[in-house]
């Protein structure tokens, strides 16, 4: 049965998620050095400061930042890979 685009994007989320997670875990858990700097480097996707838009009667604020780890990758293409 296949599944739709909706659950796909969700196991992606998900594997994300848990893999980020497992990944600073491990980080916290690892001695310093090499290991450490494996687990808890990554990099942040997203705005650095915040998107303003002031309409004087309303003010949107509009911000979006994901930081991702080696494990968050693993994660999400694991849940991909379960997703289909």
């Amino acid at each position: 049965m296949p599944k739709s685009a909706g659950a796909t994007v969700l196991m992606i989320l998900l594997g994300g998620i848990l893999g980020g997670y497992l990944g600073e875990l491990l980080g916290l858990l690892a001695p310093a050095g090499f290991l450490h700097e494996l687990f808890t480097k990554g990099f942040s996707i997203g705005f650095d400061s915040p998107l303003v838009l002031n309409l004087r009667v309303v003010v949107l604020t509009l911000g979006f930042k994901v930081f991702v780890n080696l494990l968050g990758i693993a994660g999400m293409v694991t849940g991909l890979y379960y997703a289909k």
